[in-house]
């Protein structure tokens, strides 16, 4: 096929232009939108007429339209300097930019701008307006009642004349805080044998007790005793230390094992202010802490009439148990706040746990056990009587605040430390409150009572069956912390005491014979580590004891050293 034979291609030189749509079309269209958005009326749309046009058409049109342009100018030359180096080139300014240039001289573009803040502008964390929802007015802001501080602890007992009372072994605190008092706890007794400044007062206590022991027949010891007496000559000896520290009256305790025993207290008790007496410490400045058991009361009531020996009555849980102390003519009771707390959470009898997490919200137990104190604080102080009140095992230093008229309050290491920062105190409406509250409960209670009186000591059965269980539960939950405490420093004692009584008994062969199982681990030891392997000890070797020094020397030998 010949190249005139061959059918055109329609090729464009220049892209076919867009017929201009008029404007009167676009408004047209634009109102026949906004008509079928409203739904009033809906204008038929009439389809155009059909095109003539063809491709070889349009082709025609456009090589001939092209033809007939005449042709533009060319474009201004600018004549820039190419860079031949690297540093900036001067800016450039053509007759084109002149506009430019003017407007800039006129406007300060260089200013900082600031957005204009408009309605849709959105801040971080509020929300935009919603287009046609209207503003609802500005919410009155209520004021949060604020809490008042309170000054430190230290400051606020000592305005008010109260006591604080040491019950820390930290040298340095009972030499620089205020305290008025000093105490010693059986948990205090146990915390001494950790460290070796109080640790040597139990190691000369029980020294003492062996060498002071009635020698009994040959080969035995009395280890009971033996350990009894030690128990008490590290309680004086740790109590005469801190005496040296801290002036004031001292309280020291008696053992509670013997919670149940009348005579066994009266007996401890008049040992003890006899050991201090002999350290020089007036029996005056001595108050002998006692279990507010049955037993107890009545051991105070003995000894504070017929032996002039001053007592302080422990684990005290309310306002009836209190008043029972002060019928005995306590010099002090105790009421321990942490004791009390649990006392009052568990004192519901029900197994139910609905009831009991029912009677938790509507009465918690922190707040019933500062209830009974102030009410107990209230009816001495209402009624004048001559027993002082102390408070002990806070739960934080603030709660002090919330306790009413105590006399005294006991202060541990981390607690003396808090009482020195200011703290949250109470708003006066809510102690007020409980002031009002606790003088109604004081003045409801009976006075003079005669619980003790009533059943021949055994006042438990002649209060109310609420002050009752929380009682109980006070004495119990106390006593066991205390027992377990004084169990764990005796077994200690106990351990050194056997240790001693077994090297009075045994001879040089004796001794030796104590330190087989050591010798032998120590030869397996050796054995392994020559052999290049690693090896660890089934149980700690005693290699410094003199025993096992004993079976590796020859002192029994003096041939050996012969030819030395």
């Amino acid at each position: 096929m010949s190249e005139s034979e061959r059918p055109t291609s329609p090729t464009y030189e220049v892209a076919p232009l867009t017929p201009a749509m008029p404007i009167a079309t676009l408004r047209a269209r634009r109102k026949t939108n906004a008509q079928d958005e409203n739904g009033s009326f809906v204008i038929p749309v009439v389809p155009p007429p059909a095109s003539t046009t063809t491709v070889a058409t349009i082709a025609r049109d456009e090589e001939s339209r092209v033809r007939d342009r005449k042709p533009s100018q060319p474009a201004e030359k600018i004549s820039i300097l190419f860079p031949t180096d690297s540093r900036l080139a001067l800016p450039v300014l053509t007759t084109a930019h002149a506009g430019f240039v003017d407007i800039t001289n006129r406007l300060p573009l260089n200013a900082p701008k600031t957005p204009e803040k408009t309605d849709s502008t959105r801040e971080f964390g509020k929300r935009p307006p919603r287009p046609g929802a209207t503003r609802s007015k500005a919410k009155v802001q209520q004021k949060r009642p604020t809490v008042p501080k309170s000054p430190p602890l230290w400051r606020t007992l000592e305005a008010k004349g109260k006591v604080g009372i040491a019950e820390t072994l930290d040298y340095e605190l009972l030499g620089t805080l205020p305290y008025g008092a000093s105490m010693v706890t059986p948990g205090m007794l146990r915390e001494g044998l950790l460290t070796p400044d109080t640790a040597y007062h139990a190691w000369v206590g029980a020294k003492r007790a062996i060498e002071e022991r009635c020698v009994p027949p040959p080969g035995e010891w009395d280890l009971a005793r033996v350990l009894a007496d030690a128990m008490r000559f590290y309680l004086v000896e740790l109590g005469v230390a801190i005496l040296e520290q801290v002036e004031g009256p001292h309280y020291t305790f008696i053992d509670p094992r013997l919670h149940d025993n009348t005579g066994a207290m009266i007996k401890q008790a008049l040992r003890l202010v006899r050991l201090f007496t002999k350290k020089g410490h007036r029996r005056e400045r001595i108050i002998v802490t006692i279990p507010a058991t049955e037993a107890g009361v009545q051991a105070a009531k003995t000894l504070e009439g017929e032996h002039r020996v001053q007592t302080n009555l422990t684990l005290v849980s309310g306002l009836e148990h209190a008043a029972v102390c002060a019928e005995a003519a306590a010099t002090c009771v105790t009421l321990c706040h942490k004791e009390v707390s649990e006392a009052c959470g568990r004192r519901t009898g029900s197994n139910n746990p609905f009831i009991r997490a029912w009677e938790a919200i509507n009465s918690p137990p922190r707040r019933l056990a500062e209830e009974a104190i102030q009410s107990a604080a209230a009816y001495f102080n209402m009624h004048e009587l001559g027993t002082s009140i102390v408070v002990a095992n806070l739960q934080g230093p603030c709660v002090a605040e919330n306790l009413g008229e105590f006399d005294g309050i006991a202060l541990t290491t981390d607690q003396s430390l808090r009482a020195r920062v200011p703290t949250h105190g109470v708003p006066p409406a809510a102690a007020s409150a409980a002031v009002m509250l606790a003088k109604k409960h004081a003045s409801a209670a009976q006075y003079p009572t005669s619980y003790l009186a009533a059943k021949d000591g055994a006042f438990l059965s002649a209060m109310p069956v609420d002050a009752r269980a929380v009682a109980k539960l006070t004495l119990s939950t106390g006593l066991k912390g205390m027992m377990e405490q004084m169990h764990q420093t005796s077994m200690h004692l106990l351990e050194f005491i056997q240790g001693e009584a077994q090297l009075e008994q045994l001879d040089d062969v004796g001794l030796q014979e104590c330190y087989r199982a050591d010798d032998l681990e120590a030869t397996r030891v050796e054995k392994m580590k020559a052999a290049g392997r690693d090896v660890e000890e089934d149980f700690p070797i005693r290699w410094w004891d003199v025993g096992f020094r004993m079976r590796f020397s020859t002192w029994d030998q003096p041939e050996a050293y012969r030819d030395h």
